[in-house]
């Protein structure tokens, strides 16, 4: 009992120093780039989301399949932890229990806030499976709530105001949302806390919405369409903060400015974004193999590097 509670221990101090250390080379790579070109970020979402939280996600996998099994079979069972360690385990604990309050909290704000939009809403129609709501009044004109069975929200000041092609590209937008499972990554995001981080996780934000919009057009009077859905609900809808866990087509954190100005050249400025989940998954699925033909060798070397930066 003693050894397992001292395996937890020596684990999470690893991951709290772990976690640290590629959180602060990533604002560093990340303020780099912003010095070094005059845009903000790299034009594709699924790239700015996977650089957010690859400091958590490399953390919880080399301490879970590799920190805690290397200790477990190759420590000695007597207890020569220091106070340090005893630290750096509490930090590990502060990061996940911050994170998970501000997924609970959010969680509760977000469900509050669509229970009431609920309330008398009606179904209007579905479209590849995604169904479509009609929202009572104080809704968002355009909004997808959901993380694990998102819902597309259709208020009257929309139906109202757009056009039916406008409404039609409009709603393509959210469910490009819906596809790239934006909601969901905002939990992760969310479940993921480090200070300074927050620039990363607007600057993906915004490129959701850009990838949105790519995904919903796919000729030029649809771009110019979604572009004049921007600019009427922009003008008629007031511009209150929309819970965290829901995405809206008039967002906050998009630039309508941006947006319409890219959609107005379009295909000029259009079509940027690359699908990088294939190499990336070749990439990864390459290192599995390599680590799963030499996992001793590898228990090894986590473990030399645990007593290394683990006090």
């Amino acid at each position: 009992m003693i050894f397992a509670a001292r395996s937890l221990l020596v684990s999470l101090a690893f991951f709290a120093t772990v976690y640290c250390t590629f959180s602060l080379l990533v604002l560093l790579a990340w303020w780099g780039a912003k010095q070094s070109s005059q845009a903000t970020a790299a034009k594709n979402a699924n790239l700015l989301f996977g650089l957010r939280i690859f400091p958590f996600a490399v953390s919880a996998v080399v301490t879970v399949c590799f920190t805690f099994p290397s200790f477990w079979l190759l420590e000695r069972p007597s207890l020569d932890e220091d106070a340090a360690t005893f630290i750096l385990a509490l930090c590990s604990l502060i990061i996940l229990g911050a994170g998970l309050f501000r997924v609970l909290k959010v969680r509760a704000r977000t469900r509050r806030a669509v229970t009431q939009w609920l309330m008398g809403a009606t179904t209007v129609g579905a479209d590849d499976r995604m169904p479509r709501l009609r929202a009572s009044e104080g809704a968002p004109p355009l909004i997808l709530v959901g993380s694990w069975k998102p819902r597309v929200m259709i208020s009257d000041l929309a139906t109202a105001v757009l056009t039916d092609n406008e409404l039609r590209v409009a709603v393509r937008h959210e469910l490009g949302h819906a596809y790239s499972w934006d909601n969901l990554k905002k939990v992760v995001v969310s479940l993921t806390p480090f200070p300074g981080m927050s620039g990363i996780g607007r600057a993906w934000q915004e490129t959701a919405e850009l990838a949105a919009d790519e995904a919903a057009v796919a000729n030029r009077q649809e771009a110019l369409d979604l572009a004049g859905a921007l600019i009427k609900l922009s003008r008629s809808s007031q511009q209150s903060p929309k819970p965290l866990f829901a995405t809206g087509l008039v967002s906050s954190s998009s630039s309508i400015d941006k947006r319409v100005k890219l959609l107005l050249e379009w295909p000029t400025a259009g079509r940027h974004a690359q699908r990088t989940w294939s190499w990336s998954l070749l990439v990864l699925f390459t290192m599995f193999i390599g680590i799963a033909c030499n996992y001793g060798a590898t228990l090894m070397l986590t473990h030399r590097l645990t007593e290394l930066l683990v006090p």
